[in-house]
């Protein structure tokens, strides 16, 4: 449970909230005493609104396309209607199909782009003014472990991932002058419901994944609540002098993968 006062006052506006990471966030951020905007294309948003009230929660449902310059627009004047203003944007809506490079068509590509990293471009430029408004305020990115390189099978997503990165550090030096922070967090890999359903139609059990997770330097997968935390740390007071960061939170997965050159071992 985290700590009621920590975001008390505050509007947070989370894209894809539905279920998942984006859901995780959403809830923690109303137990830390934000009103919520359920961000999500999903109809499903509504029940998990009514999920976040019904725990005594303020949370509102829209139902926005992120790919929409005139849904984005309106998602974050909504969330002015109904609670005042906005002082946190999270943009987690994504979407990860598998394909090689060489497999990967112009509309899968361009449906990736669209919605990962044109998405989260025109939810920074709908929230922009109203975070003025507000004094400054937060936007998080959620991004992935495999920003940088990622895995062949996950192409345009790792590539998209990339991009957001870039934009990450670009919009932390331009809207620094009006006191809005801008970071992004690198999951690794999160045992969401998304994830459980995929691994399932492989034939991979929750058993499965356990193992896997066990092999990991901090001995376990991430969950859906561990990134959530560090959302919420970074929407908070608690860090008014961190913005431009690309924060990992992968159990020790990247770092470890520095000493993996046997070559370098002496012993």
């Amino acid at each position: 449970m985290f700590n009621h006062l920590l975001l008390q006052g505050k509007v947070a506006v989370v894209t894809g909230a539905a279920s998942g990471l984006g859901f995780a966030a959403a809830r923690r951020m109303a137990e830390a005493g934000a009103a919520v905007v359920i961000a999500d294309r999903a109809e499903a948003g509504e029940q998990a609104a009514e999920r976040l009230r019904q725990e005594g929660g303020r949370a509102l449902f829209v139902q926005v396309d992120v790919t929409s310059v005139d849904d984005t627009k309106a998602m974050i004047d909504r969330a002015e209607e109904a609670f005042g203003g906005v002082d946190i944007l999270v943009n987690n809506a994504g979407v990860y199909p598998r394909s090689l490079m060489r497999d990967t068509t112009v509309e899968l590509w361009e449906k990736v782009m669209a919605v990962n990293l044109r998405g989260a471009f025109l939810a920074c430029q709908a929230a922009e003014p109203a975070l003025v408004r507000r004094g400054g305020g937060t936007i998080v990115n959620l991004g992935s472990s495999h920003t940088t390189i990622g895995l062949p099978e996950l192409f345009a997503y790792s590539v998209s991932k990339g991009g957001l990165l870039t934009m990450t550090r670009n919009l932390a030096g331009a809207l620094a002058r009006y006191r809005i922070r801008v970071n992004c967090v690198n999951p690794g890999w999160v045992a969401t419901e998304g994830e459980l359903a995929e691994r399932a139609a492989q034939g991979q059990t929750v058993e499965w994944l356990s193992d896997k997770g066990k092999t990991l330097p901090l001995g376990r997968m991430q969950t859906a609540d561990d990134t959530a935390a560090l959302i919420v740390f970074l929407a908070s007071d608690l860090a008014t002098q961190i913005t431009g960061q690309f924060i990992q939170i992968d159990g020790g997965k990247e770092v470890a993968s520095m000493f993996d050159d046997r070559s370098l071992h002496t012993e």
